[in-house]
C-alpha cells in the first residue's frame, strides 16, 4: 500500500446519509445507470456503496482485480478518467484502456478520485454502463469531482469524531462533536453546493441545445434539493443540542395570499403535479413568514412525492376559531396506523418509500416550526387520501377596551 494511500477505517454507509444522493446525482449528470464509492488500494477494489440500475451484480463488499480496473489507473495518476462511447474518451486527455474493462461488458466507465484534504488518496466515485456514452463536457468531470471532495470532507469529519471520542468524556464529546459537525456542514458543503447552484442558473440563460438545456436543469434541481437537505440537517442539529428554532416573529395580515409564491415555486419545480390552492378570508398572525414557508414548501413537496402520481393535491386555508388553518391533500395509499406516531420522528420514513428519497427529516422540521409557533402539525390518513394540517395562532391584541 502506498504512504499516499488512505488506511482508515470506513464508517458503516448508514452513517453517510449523502451518498445516496450523490450515487444518483452521479446516474443523473452521466447518464451512466450504475454509480459507485469503492475503495481503492494497490492491492484491493472493494465497492463500499452502490446504485445499481443495470443490475451489473456488483454489491457493497464486493471485490473486483484491482489491475483489470481503470479506478487502478485513477489511484496511480491521481485525476480522473472517463472511457466512453469507442473507449477513446478521458477527462485531460487521451487514453485507451487496452483491458482494464472487458469490452464486451462495458462500454462507458468514469472515475473520479476521491482525496482528503492531507492528500490521501481514499478510492474512487466511479460509474458505468454496458452502453457507450460520451463525456465530451468537461462539466459532467468537474460535477464529480465536486461530490468527491464532499465525500472525502465528509469521510474526514467521521474519523475526526472516531478519533476524538476516545479523549473526551461523553457529555463533553457530544456537544463539541455536535458543534463541529454544525460548522463542518455549513462550510464545507453549503459554500461547493452553492458554487454548483450559481453556475448551473448562469448556464441556464445561455445554453439553447435541448439535451444540454435538461442536463442543467438537473444539475440546478439537484444542488436544490441538497441545499435542502443540508438545511434539514442544521436545524435537526440545533435541535438536539437543546436550542428551539430561531425564529422572528413578525406580523403578517394575509398569510394566506403571502405564501401563493412559495407555492407557485413548488408547480414550477414539479410541473405535472395536479394542485390546487384555495383560501378564504384571512386574519392577521404573528409568525416567521420564512419559516412558515420553509414548512409549507416542505409539506407541498411531501405530497407531490409521495400522494398518486398526476393525483390532485389541494391545499386549503381557512380560519377556524382562534386558528389559522392549512391543509395538504393528496391521493394514494395510506399511511398504516402504526407508523403516524413515527412520521415526526427524525431520521424515519412511510413503510416502503425508497431509503434515498431523503434524510427522514422534513416532516420532523415541520412539526418543530409549528410548536416554535405555538401551532399544531397532524396527519390522517385512510383509502382516499392523507392530509396534514397546521394550525397557527391568530394574533390577538392585548389592549384592554376603555371603560364608560
Amino acid at each position: 500500500m502506498s504512504e499516499t494511500d488512505y488506511t482508515g477505517p470506513f464508517p458503516p454507509v448508514d452513517t453517510m446519509a449523502m451518498i445516496p444522493v450523490i450515487l444518483r446525482l452521479v446516474k443523473q449528470t452521466t447518464g451512466l445507470r450504475f454509480s459507485a464509492v469503492a475503495r481503492v488500494t494497490a492491492d484491493q477494489w472493494v465497492a463500499y456503496a452502490v446504485d445499481d440500475s443495470v443490475r451489473l451484480d456488483i454489491r457493497p463488499g464486493d471485490e473486483r482485480v484491482v489491475h483489470e480496473t481503470l479506478c487502478n489507473e485513477v489511484r496511480l495518476r491521481r485525476r480522473s478518467l472517463a472511457c466512453g462511447a469507442g473507449m477513446r474518451e478521458l477527462a485531460n486527455g487521451p487514453y485507451e484502456p487496452e483491458n482494464h474493462i472487458p469490452r464486451d461488458r462495458l462500454q462507458s466507465h468514469i472515475s473520479v478520485p476521491i482525496i482528503t484534504s492531507t492528500g490521501l488518496f481514499v478510492g474512487t466515485l466511479c460509474g458505468l454502463d454496458p452502453e457507450p456514452q460520451n463525456f465530451n463536457d468537461t462539466s459532467v468531470i468537474e460535477t464529480l469531482e465536486l461530490f468527491a471532495q464532499l465525500l472525502a470532507s465528509h469521510l474526514e469529519l467521521h474519523t475526526q469524531l472516531n478519533d476524538s471520542q476516545s479523549e473526551l468524556g461523553v457529555a463533553e464529546e457530544t456537544g463539541r462533536l455536535r458543534e463541529e459537525f454544525v460548522a463542518v456542514l455549513g462550510h464545507d458543503l453549503r459554500t461547493p453546493i452553492s458554487a454548483v447552484r450559481l453556475s448551473a442558473e448562469l448556464l441556464q440563460a445561455r445554453v439553447e441545445e435541448q439535451h444540454s438545456r435538461k442536463l442543467v436543469d438537473a444539475i440546478h434541481s439537484s444542488t436544490l434539493r441538497m441545499s435542502a437537505l443540508i438545511e434539514d440537517v442544521l436545524d435537526f442539529t440545533r435541535c438536539r443540542l437543546g436550542a428551539k428554532f430561531v425564529i422572528n416573529l413578525s406580523r403578517v395580515d394575509n398569510l394566506f395570499e403571502a405564501l401563493t409564491p412559495v407555492i407557485a415555486e413548488i408547480r414550477h419545480a414539479h410541473p405535472k403535479a395536479d394542485v390546487v390552492y384555495r383560501f378564504g378570508a384571512a386574519r392577521p398572525v404573528r409568525c416567521d413568514f420564512g419559516r412558515i414557508s420553509q414548512l409549507v414548501s416542505n409539506l407541498l413537496s411531501n405530497a407531490v412525492h409521495h400522494g398518486a402520481p398526476g393525483g390532485p393535491i389541494l391545499i386549503n386555508g381557512h380560519v377556524d376559531d382562534q386558528s389559522m388553518v392549512l391543509s395538504f391533500s393528496n391521493e394514494g395509499a395510506a399511511i398504516h396506523a402504526d407508523q403516524i406516531d413515527l412520521l415526526f420522528k427524525p431520521f424515519t420514513r412511510a413503510e416502503g418509500e425508497n431509503k434515498s428519497a431523503g434524510l427522514g427529516l422534513g416532516l420532523y422540521i415541520c412539526s418543530q416550526i409549528a410548536e416554535s409557533h405555538g401551532g399544531e402539525l397532524h396527519v390522517h390518513s385512510d383509502d382516499r387520501h392523507t392530509v396534514f394540517t397546521v394550525r397557527l395562532p391568530l394574533l390577538v391584541d392585548s389592549v384592554e377596551p376603555m371603560p364608560a
